[in-house]
């Protein structure tokens, strides 16, 4: 009889099942870490996948345009503001408004922040960085003030025309930095072709998550910081333009 009473009595412990509840409950906050630790690594390795590609086909497209076109001076085909710029080169122009641009308080105003846009049955959209057929090169014609150019927006005839290098995916990419140069010693007198520095700056477009020049993304720690979907990357290339010099 005793022999059964104490088979009966065998279980856990009260500190045993306690200890089985800490360790279980250590193992799923491990188990949740893990998963928000991939998740994250995913969602930025996804971020800077639609950079790279977005990167490669600015990249591609300028250096085509580039090789098609004549040499020129950047004194008349190379038009910036505070808020974006224009590239003319020959057949095709490039557009773009800078990530700043998108978040200044003073839009619609009469000056160089005004973001660039066209018209949409929805209202007006603005452009990031498009691609818009203009032989003329009527996009970089300098206004009466000899800085801003003559077309602010895109004309409305051409609204159907402007091609958006930077579409949103997943995530806003935007231009944060587009810049040209050109120097003496990249022109080739014997071919007429010259040589072109184009760097740019493209990353995600939430400005609280950027440093003030918006080259790079906040620490992580640091209040407003998004290691999650914040990337900043800069390009560089150097491509040749033309048989003579306009």
């Amino acid at each position: 009889m005793n022999h059964v009473v104490k088979q009966m009595q065998k279980g856990f412990t009260l500190i045993e099942l306690m200890l089985a509840m800490a360790f279980i409950s250590a193992l799923l906050l491990a188990i949740a870490l893990t998963i928000l630790q991939v998740g994250t690594i995913y969602n930025r390795g996804m971020t800077l996948k639609e950079v790279n590609q977005a990167s490669r086909s600015v990249s591609d497209d300028i250096t085509r345009s580039m090789a098609g076109s004549q040499a020129f001076s950047l004194s008349n085909k190379y038009l910036t503001t505070s808020a974006g710029g224009r590239l003319c080169l020959g057949q095709n122009t490039y557009i773009w408004n800078l990530g700043k641009a998108f978040a200044n308080t003073a839009l619609g105003t009469a000056n160089d922040q005004n973001l660039v846009s066209y018209d949409t049955p929805a209202g007006k959209a603005p452009i990031r960085f498009i691609k818009i057929a203009d032989p003329a090169g009527l996009y970089c014609v300098k206004g009466p003030d000899g800085i801003l150019p003559l077309y602010k927006n895109i004309r409305a005839i051409d609204t159907n025309a402007p091609i958006e290098m930077l579409k949103s995916g997943d995530r806003t990419l935007t231009m944060h930095q587009f810049k040209v140069e050109s120097g003496a010693n990249g022109y080739d007198s014997a071919t007429g072709q010259q040589l072109y520095n184009v760097t740019f700056t493209i990353g995600t477009g939430d400005a609280s998550a950027l440093t003030t020049d918006r080259t790079a993304c906040l620490p992580p720690g640091t209040p407003n910081s998004d290691f999650s979907y914040c990337t900043v990357q800069q390009f560089s290339l150097v491509t040749r333009a033309g048989n003579r010099v306009n």
